[in-house]
C-alpha cells in the first residue's frame, strides 16, 4: 500500500494502525508525514503526555493553550520538573506552569488523570479549581507536599468521586514539618474525608510518607473501606503501631484493612505501615487476587508460601550480601513459581565471588521475563560475566542492570555488543554504572546520578537474529572545575538567593549529555554492489578498488596498442 492509499483510509482504521505501533518515534514520524495523517493521529500521539522539566512544560503547555484542537485529545498528563528556587513564593518555575494549567484546564476535555510531581504545590491554587470545574472525567488525581502544604481552604480537599488518589512527601516537607511529625496535619481530616466519605468507589491510593500519629490513635486508612480498591501503595506511614495488641480474637486495625479489601492485586508496603511481625496474623486466605508485591524480604517470607500467585515482585529494601544471602533469597523465591518480574538490590562490602549468587536467583526463577538488578557498593563482576550467567533464563526479554563497574570494564558501546552477544532474545535492556559512594535511597535515573547510563533496543532480521541496536547514551554533562562564590545580589534579581542558613537541599538533577545513534552488530555482512561496494571500508572493498584500477590499467594499454 503506497502513502496516498494509506492516507486515504477513514480515520478509525487510521487509528488501529497507529495503536499497533510500539514506539512512540514511529508514532510521531508518521504523524509528521503530513496534515492529515497528524489530525488522523493526534488521539494516540497526545492521549499520554509526559513533561519532565520546567522548559519542555512551559513550551509544550503554552503550545496546548494555543491549539485546543490537540489539547481536548489529552487523557493522562503527567507534570515533573524541579523549582528555581528554595523559595517557594517566588519560584518562578511553579508559578508559570501551575498559571498555564490553570488556562489550559478548559481546554482538557478527556483529561481523567493528573499527576503533579514537582518539588513543591502549585503556587496557583486556582489550578485545582479549574481542573475540577472544566474536567468532568478527571478521576485519578497525584499531588506533593514540600516545604508548604495546602491550607484548610486549598481546593486541591475539594474533589469527590475520585478513582484514583497518589500523595508524595518531598525533602522540603521533611526539613520544614518535622515539628508535625508527632501529631495529625491541620488539613489531614479534611484529606481523609474526601478519600474515605467522599470517594467511596476508591480504586488505587499511593500514600509514599506521611507524619507520625499519637500514641494511642489509629490511621482513618485502618477505618476505610474501598469496595473496589485494587491497587495500594504505603510509605513510612504510621498506621496502628501505637495501638495495643487486644484481645488474643481481634485483629490489628490495619490487618483488618487487608482482610477487608479482596481485590486488592497491587500492595506496597514499608516496614514503618505494615511490621513483619505482625503480619503473620493476617488470614492466609486474604488478599487472593494479590500479583504484585513490593515490600521487604521478611514481608515476602511471611506471604510467599500462602500467595504462590504473585508475578510482579520488587524487594525494596537492599539486601546485604553474606555467606548465606544467596540460599536465604532463594529460599524465599522458590515458593513464586509464577514469578515473571524481579526487581532486586544489593549491596556488596567487599569483594564477592557473585556466580554463586546469580546461579542461585536464575535457578529458583525460571520463567522470568524482565529482571532489574542493582549491585552497589562494590564492583562486583563484569558486564559479560553476569550477561552469560542471567542467559539461562529461557523466557527473559527486558532487562536493567544497575551497578558499580570495575576498574577493567569496558564502554557502554562494548558492554551493550556483549549482552546481545550472551543473550540474543532480548527486547531492550539498560545499563547504569553508578559510583560505589552514591547511597541507594537515592534513585540514580531520577537524579541523573550516575557515571554514564544506555537504553537499547535491539532490532532482529527476518530470522529473528539481532542485526543492529538502537542505543541512546546519557552522561552528565561537563561542569565548571570550581564553585562561584557567594556574591551579594541586587534587589533587582530577585530569583537569585545564596544564603549560608538555608536548609540543606536534595540532589539537584545534573544537565545530561545524551547521544542517540545505531549501532550495527554485523560490520562485515552487509551486502553491497556497484559504487557501494567501491566505497566499502572492508577487506572486499579493497580488493573491488584494487581490481577497478588494474582493469582501468588494462583497458588503457589495450587502447594504446590498438590505437
Amino acid at each position: 500500500m503506497n502513502y496516498l492509499n494509506f492516507a486515504a483510509l477513514p480515520g478509525d482504521l487510521i487509528l488501529e494502525v497507529t495503536s499497533c505501533l510500539s514506539s512512540r518515534t514511529d508514532v510521531l514520524n508518521l504523524a509528521l508525514s503530513s496534515k492529515h495523517l497528524f489530525a488522523s493521529t493526534c488521539p494516540v500521539l497526545y492521549a499520554h503526555v509526559h513533561l519532565g522539566t520546567a522548559e519542555q512544560c512551559q513550551r509544550t503547555l503554552s503550545m496546548l493553550r494555543s491549539c485546543p484542537n490537540v489539547a481536548r485529545h489529552i487523557q493522562k498528563l503527567y507534570i515533573r520538573f524541579s523549582s528555581a528556587s528554595s523559595d517557594y513564593m517566588v519560584d518562578i518555575n511553579g508559578i508559570t506552569v501551575s498559571a498555564l494549567l490553570r488556562e489550559l484546564a478548559p481546554k482538557l476535555d478527556a483529561l481523567h488523570t493528573f499527576i503533579w510531581d514537582a518539588d513543591e504545590i502549585p503556587q496557583c491554587d486556582d489550578m485545582w479549581f479549574a481542573l475540577r470545574m472544566s474536567c468532568p472525567r478527571l478521576r485519578t488525581l497525584g499531588t506533593c507536599y514540600g516545604s508548604v502544604i495546602p491550607s484548610e481552604r486549598s481546593h486541591l480537599l475539594e474533589f469527590k468521586n475520585l478513582h484514583g488518589f497518589s500523595l508524595t512527601l518531598k525533602h522540603g516537607y521533611y526539613t520544614h514539618h518535622s515539628d508535625d511529625f508527632q501529631d495529625a496535619l491541620p488539613f489531614d481530616g479534611r484529606l481523609w474525608d474526601m478519600l474515605i466519605r467522599r470517594s467511596p468507589d476508591l480504586e488505587e491510593l499511593h500514600v509514599l510518607g506521611g507524619p507520625l500519629i499519637l500514641d494511642g490513635t489509629v490511621h482513618p486508612l485502618c477505618n476505610a473501606r474501598w469496595p473496589l480498591l485494587h491497587s495500594l501503595s504505603l510509605g513510612d506511614l504510621m498506621l496502628d503501631w501505637s495501638s495495643g495488641p487486644g484481645p488474643m480474637s481481634s485483629k490489628r486495625p490495619f490487618i483488618a484493612f487487608l482482610e477487608a479489601h479482596q481485590r486488592l492485586r497491587f500492595f506496597r508496603t514499608s516496614r514503618t505501615a505494615l511490621s513483619p511481625h505482625i503480619l503473620p496474623s493476617l488470614d492466609p486466605s486474604a488478599l487472593p487476587h494479590l500479583t504484585h508485591f513490593a515490600g521487604s524480604l521478611e514481608h515476602l517470607q511471611v506471604l510467599a508460601p500462602s500467595h504462590p500467585q504473585i508475578t510482579h515482585l520488587a524487594i525494596e529494601e537492599p539486601l546485604i550480601i553474606r555467606d548465606l544471602a544467596p540460599l536465604l533469597v532463594a529460599g524465599v523465591l522458590q515458593n513464586l513459581h509464577c514469578l515473571t518480574e524481579l526487581r532486586i538490590a544489593f549491596i556488596f562490602h567487599s569483594s564477592y565471588e557473585s556466580g554463586n549468587l546469580i546461579r542461585n536467583l536464575v535457578s529458583t526463577c525460571p520463567g522470568l521475563t524482565t529482571l532489574e538488578m542493582t549491585c552497589a557498593r562494590r564492583s562486583s563482576f563484569k558486564v559479560d560475566t553476569l550477561a552469560k550467567s542471567v542467559s539461562c533464563l529461557p523466557r527473559l526479554r527486558h532487562l536493567r542492570l544497575t551497578l558499580v563497574p570495575v576498574a577493567t570494564e569496558d564502554s557502554l558501546r562494548v558492554c551493550a555488543s556483549h549482552v546481545v552477544q550472551a543473550i540474543p532474545r532480548l527486547h531492550s535492556f539498560a545499563l547504569t554504572f553508578i559510583s560505589a559512594s552514591l547511597p541507594l535511597s537515592l534513585t540514580p535515573v531520577n537524579f541523573g546520578l550516575y557515571e554514564e547510563s544506555g537504553n537499547y533496543v535491539i532490532r532482529t532480521d527476518e530470522h529473528g537474529l539481532p542485526h543492529s541496536l538502537s542505543c541512546t547514551e546519557r552522561r552528565p554533562a561537563p561542569r565548571l572545575p570550581f564553585t562561584l562564590p557567594s556574591i551579594p545580589i541586587p534587589l533587582a534579581v530577585p530569583l537569585l538567593a545564596f544564603s549560608p542558613f538555608t536548609s540543606p537541599s536534595p540532589p539537584r538533577e545534573r544537565k545530561m549529555r545524551i547521544q542517540r545513534f545505531l549501532l550495527n552488530l554485523r560490520p562485515g555482512t552487509s551486502k553491497y554492489s556497484g559504487l557501494g561496494l567501491m566505497l566499502e571500508r572492508s577487506t572486499a572493498g579493497d580488493e573491488v578498488r584494487v581490481l577497478t584500477v588494474l582493469v582501468a590499467l588494462s583497458g588503457l594499454a589495450l587502447w594504446g596498442f590498438f590505437a
